[in-house]
């Protein structure tokens, strides 16, 4: 999984310095695009974390997905954003928060995990769990926005992803996110080929992403029983383009786990949802696409921009020209 290649570190920040062969209005769109509200069509490609048996007897156990998988999605994509988008004294104190509070998710599973242990905070459970959230970002780019990374810009878009999840490292040995893009796809291969597998209950959950229950975060009780008759019209059609924007993302060993087929009919939906995806990249404006903790950090950079540009160049005494002093 090591390697000795040396990569360009790229952290985030508007003013950040490219690495060569990397175009910094590219890396600019990859870093909007992590807080874009766009990219929750493909949210269903996060389900390879439950392809690890582990995970999914966790998730079993705890009632994860059994309460209500849209807000549990929520939280998730919450807390990734504040890794994103969050300075550094919040990135770490959200980094050591989940570290933390998954101290307690360890044990053994039911039912047809009877047999499993798991821990969250095991070395290869917890990188695959990282690792599957950075690729979820990386693949859905080109779909998103309709923008292709070249090589180089792929590693400096890794990189920068993986900048943002450091502080979830682990001390353990086994417990580093991979040091660039291509041992990074290495160890997802790996995994994919030794470690994941299919299930019933990976494929009850991914079939059951056309019956999301509507969220509880942030609605009232009075608003979600008037919504409810709307959601219940509406979840089929959500669902369903949930999936197949996901399918279209997956390596294709888990979307054969996940128990979902891709025929040609989905190919010419993913064709539409595309377009519909990237002319709103293209029109709407950063207020409207992007969740507003991203839009808000933008907003700061351009103004710290406005402030730096109005420096002086010196405090050094002005340099006299002839005639006496005054």
């Amino acid at each position: 999984m090591t390697t000795n290649a040396t990569v360009p570190v790229v952290r985030g920040g508007r003013n950040a310095p490219a690495a060569p062969g990397v175009r910094p209005e590219m890396l600019a769109e990859f870093r909007k695009h992590t807080g874009s509200v766009l990219s929750g069509v493909f949210g269903g490609a996060a389900f390879d974390q439950v392809a690890l048996v582990p995970v999914a007897a966790a998730v079993d156990r705890t009632g994860r997905f059994a309460d209500n998988f849209l807000d549990r999605g929520m939280r998730s994509g919450l807390s990734a954003l504040l890794s994103f988008w969050g300075d550094p004294v919040d990135r770490q104190a959200e980094a050591d928060w989940l570290k933390e509070r998954h101290r307690d998710v360890r044990g053994r599973g039911q039912g047809e995990y009877a047999d499993v242990r798991y821990s969250a905070l095991d070395p290869q459970t917890w990188i695959w769990v990282g690792i599957s959230g950075m690729f979820l970002s990386l693949n859905t780019f080109t779909p998103c926005t309709g923008h292709v990374l070249r090589p180089a810009e792929k590693e400096a878009a890794y990189q920068l992803v993986r900048e943002s999840f450091r502080g979830l490292e682990l001390a353990a040995r086994g417990g580093k996110l991979p040091p660039d893009l291509a041992s990074a796809e290495q160890y997802y291969e790996h995994m994919v080929e030794h470690e994941l597998a299919a299930s019933p209950f990976l494929v009850r959950q991914f079939a059951g992403l056309t019956r999301l229950p509507l969220p509880t975060l942030g609605i009232s009780p009075a608003a979600r029983a008037a919504l409810t008759p709307l959601w219940l019209l509406v979840r089929p059609l959500v669902g369903h383009v949930i999936q197949v924007c996901s399918a279209q993302v997956m390596h294709p060993e888990v979307r054969r786990m996940a128990g979902f087929e891709l025929l040609p009919r989905h190919d010419r939906e993913f064709a539409l949802y595309r377009w519909v995806l990237r002319t709103a990249w293209r029109l709407l404006p950063d207020r409207s696409k992007l969740v507003p903790l991203a839009h808000n950090r933008l907003q700061y950079e351009k103004l710290v921009a406005v402030h730096k540009r109005y420096a002086l160049d010196s405090f050094a005494p002005p340099e006299r020209s002839g005639g006496c002093p005054r």
